[in-house]
């Protein structure tokens, strides 16, 4: 049971009682502040206008056009207006949830689809930027432009998979209008617009600091906002916190918090207890197993959300051993399913029944032959030649549920003669050998379609030139349904086509889905708001404290 620091105690006295030390305690200073201030018995709590969350560790970049990890993609989020968004809907408890039918505009006031369905117009909202210079069309046409410009950039794949693939495919109209000449109809063209990535830059801030070493100032846009959202960056000192101040230009509702500040605390055990102490107001990046301990917790309440996200163990196709198929299957029939779902993510996820999420209105329950079954899983790895299998997966450091769930993992290939070595990479690091395709095996925890669609699946993991097809997977079927996907617009066809996408990708296993999980977010009782979307993205502008 964790003690926790009482006013007018000191540091030794605490450390004394637990029985700890400053480093069993974590490496934090916050943590220490905490203790100093408990002593001299000053007031701890975050202030009525100020958000604090407990983050694990740093954003990778905050250049939207490389919104690829959870602490990336929150922050684009939060300060760049997207295109659209999806409607929000009250989900009890003073929380809300994603409208997915209903899509509307954000900083555009409104989009409209001919019935060639390729010309869609687009009317941009009067706004400004957080700098106060005024968003045009311009902005939107050189948004364009970037995404389709910046080598490797994400972003692309927001606008390729809705068929736009060259820039003058976007023309400006006047002052606020703009035309997109799609490549074929879109049946994801208003959610793939509300995408993170596709956040509108402040064109006239940013290119002052375009050079021609660096055409798209990239080196400045990497640590800088110049955006157009709810929060805009204020301060932010690596390795130790992000300052977001409300953006005084936000068209929309104003935010109920002025400040929102992301304290980095690297120990998950000091996460949950400057939350239990009030100190911060959520913490985030936590276990499932951590995030479950704190219900019943007074003074706090774990949010719990239902999702299409999974917790992956991703191969690397076209790496030996897992470029044979077999190798991959019979891994699958040893992993123990039931067992992380109810031991390490703690009940609050469903078991695997398919490489396809299961919470996917899509989800057709195809076969999945892949229970637990060393003996097979064994004969099976015998049968591929590979009876003393040795690999290596990677995992991000600051992943909690991936590293919990690679243990017992680790121990169930063990008892089928399979030696799994776990490398703990730092964050950009994994996430560049995830884009090269240099480990063998992977594991992260919480990812999902941003989009209930399997043509976005499709796009975005499995078809062969797949946007992050980190699996590096290829099959001709998948390609084939993917080049169908794109365009077919009736839904009893789309289900067809899926059906048989997740058919073909449950025979050749790119990656084996360890746990589905729901979105869970601890935070203190008097703080609601909270707003899920399939993203799993938190808005720090809908938060109130009560």
């Amino acid at each position: 049971m964790k003690i926790l620091p009482i006013p007018g105690m000191s540091r030794r006295e605490f450390l004394k009682l637990t029985g700890g030390t400053a480093a069993s305690l974590g490496s934090t200073g916050l943590l220490m502040e905490l203790l100093d201030a408990c002593a001299s018995g000053t007031p701890t709590g975050p202030s009525t206008n100020t958000l604090t969350i407990g983050v694990a560790g740093d954003p990778d970049t905050l250049d939207p056009e490389f919104g690829q990890s959870s602490r990336t993609n929150e922050l684009i989020k939060n300060r760049y207006a997207q295109w659209s968004r999806y409607a929000a809907i009250d989900a009890g408890g003073g929380n809300f949830k994603a409208d997915l039918g209903n899509v509307v505009g954000e900083a555009l006031e409104s989009f409209s689809v001919d019935p060639d369905g390729v010309t869609v117009h687009l009317k941009v909202r009067p706004a400004k930027f957080a700098s106060g210079n005024n968003m045009t069309a311009d902005d939107f046409v050189y948004k364009v432009q970037r995404a389709l410009g910046v080598p490797n950039a994400g972003t692309a794949f927001d606008f390729n998979i809705i068929g736009i693939t060259k820039p003058d495919q976007v023309t400006k109209g006047g002052t606020y209008d703009l035309t997109f000449k799609l490549a074929h109809p879109s049946p994801i063209l208003g959610p793939m617009l509300r995408d993170q990535d596709a956040g509108i830059i402040d064109t006239a801030l940013l290119k002052p600091h375009v050079t021609s070493d660096d055409p798209w100032g990239q080196k400045w846009l990497a640590k800088n906002s110049a955006g157009g959202g709810a929060y805009t960056v204020s301060s932010w000192t690596p390795g130790t916190k992000m300052v977001l101040k409300a953006n005084p230009n936000y068209w929309g509702p104003k935010p109920y918090f002025d400040t929102v500040v992301l304290q980095e605390i690297p120990s998950s055990d000091d996460r949950v207890l400057l939350l239990t102490n009030g100190t911060i107001d959520i913490a985030a990046d936590l276990s499932s197993d951590a995030a479950t301990r704190l219900k019943g917790v007074s003074g706090v309440n774990v949010i719990s959300a239902p999702t299409i996200a999974q917790d992956m163990f991703g191969f690397v196709c076209n790496r030996a051993p897992f470029n044979n198929v077999q190798v991959r299957q019979a891994i699958a029939y040893a992993i123990p399913y039931d067992q992380l779902v109810s031991n390490i993510l703690r009940g609050e996820a469903k078991v695997a029944k398919g490489v396809f999420p299961q919470n996917s209105i899509w989800f057709t329950n195809e076969d999945y032959p892949y229970t637990t079954d060393p003996a097979k899983a064994k004969a099976m790895l015998a049968a591929a030649g590979h009876s003393n299998l040795t690999f290596t997966v990677e995992i991000r450091d600051s992943d909690a549920d991936a590293q919990a769930l690679a243990v017992p993992v680790q121990s169930a290939l063990q008892q089928i003669g399979v030696t799994m070595n776990i490398s703990k990479l730092a964050s950009a690091e994994f996430q560049q050998h995830l884009g090269q395709g240099a480990a063998q095996a992977w594991i992260q925890s919480g990812l999902g379609a941003y989009v209930d669609d399997p043509f976005y699946q499709c796009f975005l993991w499995y078809a062969t030139k797949a946007v992050i097809n980190w699996f590096k997977y290829s099959s001709p079927v998948v390609d084939k349904v993917n080049d169908q996907l794109q365009s077919e617009l009736d839904v009893t066809k789309r289900k067809s086509l899926g059906s048989q996408l997740q058919k073909q990708l449950n025979q050749d296993v790119p990656y084996i889905s360890l746990g589905e999980p729901n979105f869970l977010l601890p935070a203190r009782s008097n703080i609601s708001g909270f707003f899920y979307e399939p993203d799993g993205i938190v808005a720090y502008r809908f938060f109130k404290r009560s």
